[in-house]
């Protein structure tokens, strides 16, 4: 149940001859991958294409690379923000693995419509967040836009996952990368797991640098990289904080209930790393951990799989991210099951909500 090997090839954790092989042979699908990007883009540069432009003020949140650098902690820590400010704010997902066609409204703020089918993990996690914000997916975050004004008065569009949205224009670009692996495997997909090359980053407005487990001399490093390729940049760096431990019936534990008790980790998210050495940080036994692959939707033969792991390790609970949560089908019956809580922290937490408040200027 562990990741496959083409999946840790992409992401540049096999080291040895053969992934170089493997790399090598996806070598020329990532030079076509690359100059229709660079053609696509040159139709916006010279005005064949023109970028839509919606009544109200958009912020983009995104990263270079595919999963694993907190973007959707980063969405929710910056619709607080804003909605915090008094700013009527509605956020717009593609809805990865959703089966929805045309826009979608997942959350009005108040009541969630949606299944995790209809509108994927991610955007359901969101609504689950964030009561009182809105969540509309669409692939056309253009059509979705307008429905989030039209519908809900929106002042401010957050787009999740949008850096390589080009169809729609923003008014603030950020970029979340993690700071010990700032660019993943250095390669474009679909031999690496950069989604464009890393002088993408220019068009960055900001930059987040995620330091979750990551030493400051690699931060350090991340700040000079960012700095070097996108100079007028603003720079920041954030890290996941675990902040409770929920059980799937509505129970809320402090994380000192974590320490000392022996658990079996499972999880379906683009770095679980992290999440795993999030809980040994906090105190947690590991006996057993098991990756699947992002996104991954659980069967109920794995279900039972993973209640067996609890019980041939002699565990006292399942621990899970919020977004595998949502992914559990009948996740309520599953007894002494967990879910880590976290949200994102942001160094010189001022300088960045400055940095919002400069560009609402563009009420619905």
């Amino acid at each position: 149940m562990g990741r496959g090997y083409l999946e840790r090839v992409i992401l540049g954790e096999e080291k040895g001859l053969l992934s170089w092989a493997v790399r090598g042979f996806a070598w020329p699908l990532s030079i076509v991958y690359r100059s229709g990007l660079w053609l696509y883009l040159w139709l916006y540069r010279v005005g064949l294409r023109k970028k839509c432009k919606l009544p109200a003020t958009v912020i983009s949140i995104g990263n270079l690379t595919f999963g694993g650098t907190g973007k959707t902690p980063a969405v929710e820590k910056v619709c607080r923000i804003l909605t915090g400010l008094g700013l009527s704010v509605a956020i717009l997902s593609r809805g990865y693995g959703s089966r929805t066609r045309g826009s979608l409204i997942v959350s009005d703020g108040n009541s969630i419509f949606a299944s995790v089918d209809q509108c994927g993990d991610e955007s359901l996690v969101l609504a689950q967040s964030l009561p009182g914000i809105p969540v509309v997916v669409g692939k056309d975050r253009r059509a979705s836009g307008r429905l989030a004004c039209e519908k809900f008065n929106s002042q401010v569009l957050v787009l999740d996952d949008g850096f390589q949205y080009w169809q729609l224009d923003r008014d603030l670009d950020i970029v979340i990368i993690d700071g010990s692996r700032p660019f993943g495997s250095g390669y474009i997909m679909p031999s690496g797991n950069l989604r464009e090359p890393i002088t993408g980053l220019r068009r960055a407005h900001a930059v987040l640098i995620n330091s979750t487990n990551s030493a400051s001399a690699s931060i350090e490093d991340s700040k000079r990289k960012v700095q070097r390729i996108a100079p007028f940049a603003s720079i920041f760096v954030c890290r996941r904080k675990p902040v409770r431990i929920r059980k799937v019936d509505g129970s809320i534990f402090d994380l000192s209930w974590l320490r000392g008790r022996r658990v079996v980790a499972f999880c379906g998210i683009g770095n679980p790393t992290s999440f795993l050495d999030t809980l040994v940080s906090i105190g947690a036994v590991l006996c057993e951990s098991i990756a699947f692959p992002d996104h991954h939707v659980y069967s109920d033969a794995e279900i039972e799989q993973l209640l067996f792991r609890l019980g041939a390790n002699q565990a006292d609970a399942l621990i899970t991210t919020a977004k595998d949560a949502v992914r559990l089908k009948n996740s309520q019956r599953i007894k002494d099951l967990y879910v880590l809580d976290i949200v994102l922290e942001i160094d010189e937490e001022h300088q960045f909500t400055e940095l919002l408040k400069s560009v609402i200027n563009k009420p619905c």
